[in-house]
């Protein structure tokens, strides 16, 4: 009877940790998504519409989107601000700005 419970609780703790393996592969473990661009060409979600050589007039800009109720980001990018917004309201945000 003691070799039964000894090979019982060998092979419990090491049945239940493979259980758990396969559960958090199968969790985390296709994971197809792109790698992350981190050389700052690429802003996931957000859209370009405008470039400004100035902060000032990125925050003009930027300030007329916002009272339109466009939510917009400024970012620097070599010597230029850019005005990003989501994909659906770009066209507003263009027409807008133009």
């Amino acid at each position: 009877m003691s070799g039964v419970t000894a090979l019982t609780l060998t092979l419990l703790p090491l049945f239940v940790l493979g259980v758990l393996a396969l559960v958090l592969y199968w969790a985390f473990g296709n994971d197809r998504r792109g790698v992350p661009d981190h050389t700052g060409h690429d802003f996931g979600l957000l859209v370009q519409v405008a470039a400004t050589p100035t902060v000032e007039a990125a925050d003009v800009l930027a300030a007329r989107l916002r009272r339109a109720g466009i939510r917009v980001t400024v970012v620097r990018r070599g010597g230029a601000h850019l005005l990003l917004v989501f994909p659906a309201d770009a066209p507003d945000a263009k027409l807008l700005l133009s």
